[in-house]
């Protein structure tokens, strides 16, 4: 099976070296482009995930994001943010602009590997779930998979599980857990910046569950 191909953008550097090289790792095929350099490119590489490596200021980053997610051939690729800071607002700015993930510079291997692979992973079940639905050419689909931390409280067992929200609609959002939990278990989410809570607490039940995701 072909390596899933990935897109790194950001200034030259150890930082954009070393996440090359994590990524790699991953078991990604790496393309490393300048911002200047994917901007001013009409095609881009295919990937299955975006990751915009910025050491500069939170506003800066911000902005690059806006920049390389408005470039058409980027258009519903999932965007990992590695940036400096671990601040719930950094974490915030990033998704809100676009991104499906934020994680500081200063993470571990495995977390970065874990990241991009769930990212890719979910990307790839979008796909797939969407490949027999008639085309409609008359929009075009920029959703992006979401990848946010959260803690669900059991409230009929009492256990507290660490996960993430993967996607969100409508009628509720997708979880993805160590652990599955019973249809109708009341829980409680309790959703997460980079290492900070968010203080943002939401209350639910179970409807439904996948163990084989």
């Amino acid at each position: 099976m072909p390596a899933p191909p990935a897109l790194l953008v950001g200034p030259g550097g150890p930082q954009r070296e070393r996440i090359s090289e994590l990524l790699r790792e991953a078991g990604l095929e790496v393309t490393v482009l300048s911002e200047s350099d994917a901007l001013a490119r009409r095609e881009l590489p295919p990937a299955r995930l975006l990751v915009l490596a910025h050491r500069g200021s939170r506003t800066d980053r911000e902005a690059a994001q806006v920049r390389l997610l408005s470039h058409p051939a980027l258009h519903g690729v999932p965007l990992l943010v590695v940036g400096p800071e671990t601040d719930v607002e950094s974490y915030g700015g990033a998704l809100a602009r676009g991104a499906a993930a934020y994680v500081s510079s200063d993470a571990g291997p495995g977390e970065l590997h874990d990241l991009a692979l769930r990212l890719v992973r979910a990307a790839d079940r979008r796909t797939a779930s969407l490949a027999g639905r008639p085309a409609r050419p008359e929009r075009r689909r920029t959703r992006r998979p979401l990848l946010l931390k959260v803690e669900v409280e059991d409230r009929r067992g009492g256990a507290r599980l660490a996960g993430h929200i993967v996607d969100v609609g409508l009628s509720g959002c997708r979880l993805e857990l160590g652990t599955s939990l019973a249809r109708g278990t009341p829980v409680g989410l309790q959703l997460h910046a980079y290492r900070e809570s968010t203080g943002i607490v939401l209350a639910g039940s179970v409807r439904w569950t996948r163990p084989d995701e």
